[in-house]
């Protein structure tokens, strides 16, 4: 078990049997109670909205049983499920349901320690697996991947962080030459027409493809459009000056200077942010 505490909701209509409960679990070590109920619906309502590892539910509730709370929550958030009750006639019921335990009340402190070294034993690889899927599943909301890419990618640690965009241009020379062009290499792109001429340290390349469909294939942390047919490796920037008209001229190095539009005077508050320490 990891340094990370259980989070546990409690449900029974007594607020006695809700207190002895919570005190005995904060004699046990990694447990916090975050939420209380006395009935069902409010059960699942906090089990909705503070997503519990475990729930200590009782069976007889005002308005939903527990068992009722156990089989909407199956369809939603499922915590993992402790029975505390005063009936041992619903047991079998309770595990059908995949309740982890089921504890006859009144609970004592050695019962509830057995309960938890289940919990642990249970929630261990279940949250390891969850949390990993939620943080993939952010991760490929926002770079576009799917989230088996970004399972091999983590297979595989000393691969670069996978993206769809591109990492090279593939540029066919007037020699029927291909030549791989990675774009951190490339200073600047401007356009003429349906052709981008796209700037390196050591060569300029002609490539028949639209600015727009080109803007859509670069990263744009890395590519600034700061005119309507210009687009710059904003990491290729070793200066910035003011101009009027909320102008800016790019000093890109080599005597190179690259005007901003006040139309794309954004770009420059997107500069300054990379370089911001």
């Amino acid at each position: 078990m990891t340094d990370r505490k259980i989070t546990a909701v409690i449900v029974d209509d007594e607020p006695l049997a809700i207190e002895g409960l919570k005190l005995r679990l904060e004699n046990i070590e990694d447990v916090v109670i975050i939420g209380e109920a006395s009935d069902g619906d409010q059960a699942i309502k906090l089990c909705q909205e503070l997503q519990p590892d475990v729930l200590f539910v009782d069976l007889k509730l005002p308005g939903l049983s527990g068992l009722e709370v156990i089989q909407v929550l199956q369809s939603d958030v499922m915590p993992l499920v402790v029975i505390v009750s005063a009936y041992s006639e619903y047991a079998l019921e309770a595990f059908e349901l995949n309740a982890i335990d089921y504890i006859l009340k009144p609970a004592n402190l050695g019962r509830l320690k057995q309960t938890m070294e289940k919990v642990k034993s249970r929630l261990t690889p279940v949250q390891r697996d969850l949390e990993k899927y939620r943080l993939l599943k952010a991760l490929g909301e926002t770079s576009g991947l799917a989230i088996s890419e970004l399972e091999e990618w983590l297979g595989n640690p000393n691969q670069p962080l996978p993206t769809h965009f591109r990492q090279e241009l593939v540029i066919k020379t007037t020699g029927n030459e291909k030549v791989f062009v990675p774009v951190k290499d490339i200073r600047w792109i401007d356009a003429a027409g349906d052709y981008m001429c796209i700037h390196t340290q050591k060569e300029n390349y002609i490539v028949r493809i639209t600015m727009k469909k080109l803007e859509t294939e670069l990263d744009d942390s890395m590519f600034q459009r700061i005119h309507k047919s210009t687009l710059v490796n904003i990491h290729q920037v070793q200066g910035i000056q003011s101009l009027k008209n909320n102008e800016s001229m790019l000093n890109i190095g080599d005597d190179i200077f690259l005007k901003v539009s006040r139309n794309y005077s954004d770009a420059v508050a997107k500069i300054l942010e990379t370089r911001a320490l």
